[in-house]
């Protein structure tokens, strides 16, 4: 079941907005690694880590909202869900951000090349699997949680990243390129990790690599499941349900009505336009004078607003709605992978 099942329904609140106070990340540099991480509540047993890695132009500080204990934090939506479902379920959170902290911001890849420019400076020959192991290596023992299982999960250029992790540390992770499960199968002797795609078939080029990735795997006998994310309506409670407290129901209904004013979206709330191209919705907002609009960020990956409506669009965003399913799909391959090894 989606995420957004407790979105709130007719009412303005939503799990998220109603919980955001038990989100409170906790910044650390490991050597220079810049990681924010949190543990499950108190009264949660604590069952696994779930390793978060980031996007392109994005970071660790994404998926907390800012606190004493992480003034640098931003909170966009879909991390601080994330995040949240995750510690509900009994997990620890751990973000780690990549090297590339200048320009593109994303993971270099296990495979060559990566991360732009940011990887050219010659400043640290360190690569980031490495940098992450470190702050895995640190955290985890000194918080009790080595002994307990790992998952990765990754968005974009992350989700690119942590498909190599499985040969440098223990885990479970999200996607794979063609053909990683035979290698990993050949250089270890094992079966690649239980794997779960999640992608949003508008987005033509990865939905290709994800075919690719599906039936690579199951040949090679990998527990793999593939997620279809497809656009969804803006209603007029949408914003203020995923948003809050930045965008409250007056901004939320305001701008649904800019919207549809402008014929932004259609008689079913589908937005008509890629919000990443023209014409722009930030000068849509504008020209209708939508309270509140002063007091929202919109810049590209830092504005709440823009990252709810390229998830409603659904061509390249991540989204927190498969969290539940992923975490249920990671826990019952755990449990098959012990019920076969009982009987062995």
């Amino acid at each position: 079941m989606p995420n957004s099942a407790a979105a709130g329904g007719d009412t303005a609140e939503s799990l998220l907005s109603k919980s955001l106070g038990l989100l409170v990340g906790k910044y650390e540099l490991f050597d220079k690694v810049e990681a924010v991480w949190q543990l499950p509540p108190k009264d949660k047993p604590t069952k696994g880590v779930l390793l978060f890695c980031h996007g392109c132009n994005h970071g660790a500080i994404d998926l907390w909202p800012k606190s004493e204990s992480c003034p640098q934090c931003i909170g966009l939506p879909e991390e601080m869900n994330i995040t949240l479902h995750s510690l509900l379920r009994g997990y620890a959170v751990v973000a780690v951000s990549s090297r590339a902290r200048t320009r593109s911001r994303c993971w270099q890849s296990f495979w060559g090349g990566g991360g732009g420019e940011d990887y050219a400076s010659g400043e640290e020959l360190t690569t980031d699997w490495q940098r992450v192991k470190r702050v895995l290596d640190t955290l985890l023992p000194r918080e009790g949680l080595s002994r307990l299982p790992l998952f990765a999960l990754g968005g974009s250029s992350g989700g690119g990243f942590v498909l190599g992790l499985p040969g440098v540390m223990p885990g479970r992770i999200m996607g794979g390129p063609p053909g990683i499960a035979k290698d990993y199968k050949l250089v270890s002797g094992e079966t690649y990790p239980p794997t779960m795609f999640v992608h949003m078939p508008r987005d033509t080029h990865i939905g290709q690599l994800v075919s690719m990735d599906v039936e690579d795997m199951r040949k090679e006998g990998v527990v793999v499941r593939e997620v279809r994310v497809h656009p969804q309506p803006l209603t007029p409670l949408y914003l203020a349900q995923r948003c809050a407290p930045e965008i409250d129901e007056p901004t939320s209904r305001a701008i649904h009505e800019a919207f549809r004013a402008a014929d932004y979206i259609d008689a079913a709330g589908h937005l008509r336009h890629n919000p990443r191209a023209a014409p722009s919705w930030r000068r849509l907002l504008a020209g209708a004078q939508v309270p509140g609009l002063d007091r929202l960020r919109l810049e590209s990956d830092a504005s709440p607003l823009s990252e709810e409506l390229n998830l409603l669009f659904a061509g390249h965003e991540l989204t927190s709605e498969t969290t539940t399913d992923m975490l249920d799909f990671l826990e019952g391959a755990r449990r098959q992978e012990a019920r076969g090894a009982q009987a062995a």
